[in-house]
């Protein structure tokens, strides 16, 4: 088996990204990614390696391990079928009217930036909690659904890596901590301000919420927004009388999402939230808010056996495409780990360049690596070994260096269409894959320039 190929390392990812990109089939792209990848595995047996990546995405759909991801995924498409066609969801949006909550754009889009802020636990809960909610005050007030991707998007990994108390803060404290830091966690909590990126790309999304600034491909995403819902009367009337019962299932089945997943994590932990079980406390929170939402459509709006029936899976199977997307993808990341490819990126870097240019290199191989991969956590994984032994080695502030590979790893996956957080803000907002991946690339670029410019500027300070 070949896994010291150097370049070639890189052809499954960017090739399935460009791929996906110019033509949007991004399944193809992300299975022809795989099947590369195993092909360069076994070269010159090219037959080998189609039958093994053909096995690999056998073996990764029956892993016991991501059985819980499958079922997340598919549960929450339940889920908001259920709150959708049962008929809560309208009652909860006509009540948000009545009460002025999200009178208008702006107040809709601070709404989901607030809560997205606000839910800081866990990745997907804070993309899937801003979602869900937030999804249909924008189709009614006109909001593209790409906007809402972005800004899901753009508040969840970026509050998650800069609150400590999580499973990010403890995943990196404990990375941190095994290259040799006698204080991990001051070490981290230290890093948080010099995590640009992820600062700069959170207040640009408020930026964007408070404004409601479109350029770019979402420009014209934001105008057919706007056209429809001028060619369509509204769903939901603002006089509309609402369903006390209704309403409150889906508050409820909402906030019991949130809270049920502090509440496992403890209890997996055995007592410490940061060592429990992430995906089996999002899964039980999802299945939870599930049954509640069910019992709360019968009991409040008499649904049907038949209609809640009809609305788990036809919520189910709108969610599919995304769920085959985000399996294969899984596919592709189990790959070009094997293939060495985060380590080849790592490996560009050469430490003879100018010290100060180091923090700004680390940031941007950091974005590669994840760009490359998908995976914010893999990159951490691969460039804190990287950056903290440097910044011993050359008597640099460990922090910077910490923070600058963190910024890129963040920088990276949400740009990246082959990233599980930038498909399932996908997923939440309902927007198409790839549009979401066009539509905010701009924004991220934009911060990623700014917060490249940052680490030159911290360089050059703690370098003279």
């Amino acid at each position: 088996m070949n896994t010291d190929l150097g370049w070639l390392s890189l052809l499954p990812s960017l090739l399935a990204i460009v791929f996906a990109i110019l033509t949007r089939r991004v399944i193809l792209a992300l299975v022809g990614g795989v099947l590369l990848a195993h092909v360069l595995l076994f070269m010159p047996s090219v037959g080998t390696g189609v039958i093994s990546g053909v096995s690999s995405l056998g073996e990764v759909l029956i892993d016991p391990s991501n059985q819980l991801i499958w079922g997340f995924t598919l549960a929450i498409g339940a889920l908001f079928g259920v709150l959708e066609r049962g008929g809560t969801f309208t009652h909860f949006v006509a009540a948000l009217k009545q009460k002025q909550l999200v009178p208008n754009k702006r107040r809709a889009r601070m709404f989901t930036w607030i809560l997205g802020v606000l839910v800081f636990i866990e990745s997907n809960v804070s993309i899937m909690t801003s979602g869900t909610t937030s999804r249909p005050v924008y189709d009614q007030l006109g909001i593209s659904r790409q906007k809402l991707a972005y800004l899901i998007d753009s508040t969840c990994a970026p509050i998650c890596i800069l609150i400590p108390l999580n499973a990010w803060g403890a995943f990196n404290i404990g990375l941190i901590g095994n290259q040799g830091i006698n204080e991990p966690i001051s070490t981290f909590v230290a890093s948080i301000g010099l995590n640009f990126y992820a600062i700069i790309a959170l207040f640009l999304a408020l930026f964007v919420a408070w404004t409601g600034w479109a350029f770019g491909p979402m420009k014209a995403f934001e105008q057919q927004a706007k056209l429809n819902l001028q060619n369509k009367p509204e769903a939901v009337e603002p006089n509309q009388e609402v369903n006390r019962g209704a309403l409150y299932t889906v508050i409820i089945s909402l906030v019991t999402m949130v809270l049920m997943v502090p509440v496992m994590l403890w209890f997996t932990g055995e007592g410490r939230i940061v060592a429990g079980d992430g995906m089996l406390s999002v899964f039980t929170a999802i299945v939870v808010a599930l049954i509640i939402a069910i019992i709360g459509t019968v009991l409040s709006l008499g649904a049907s056996a038949k209609l809640i029936m009809s609305s788990i899976l036809r919520g189910a199977w709108k969610i599919l495409p995304l769920a085959i997307i985000l399996w294969v993808a899984i596919a592709l990341g189990d790959a070009t780990r094997t293939l060495g490819s985060g380590e080849y990126l790592a490996g560009i870097l050469n430490a003879s360049l100018p010290s100060w240019l180091l923090p700004a290199l680390i940031f941007l191989l950091s974005a590669l690596t994840a760009f490359a991969i998908g995976s914010s956590w893999g990159t951490f994984a691969i460039m804190l070994p990287l950056a903290i032994p440097l910044a011993l080695g050359l008597d640099l502030p460990v922090a910077l260096f910490v923070g600058a590979a963190l910024a890129g790893g963040i920088f990276g996956d949400h740009s990246s269409p082959i990233s599980d957080t930038t498909i399932i803000a996908s997923l939440a907002s309902g927007s198409e894959h790839i549009d979401h991946v066009r539509t905010q690339l701009p924004y991220a670029l934009l911060a990623a320039s700014l917060a490249t410019g940052c680490y030159l500027v911290a360089g050059l300070v703690v370098a003279g």
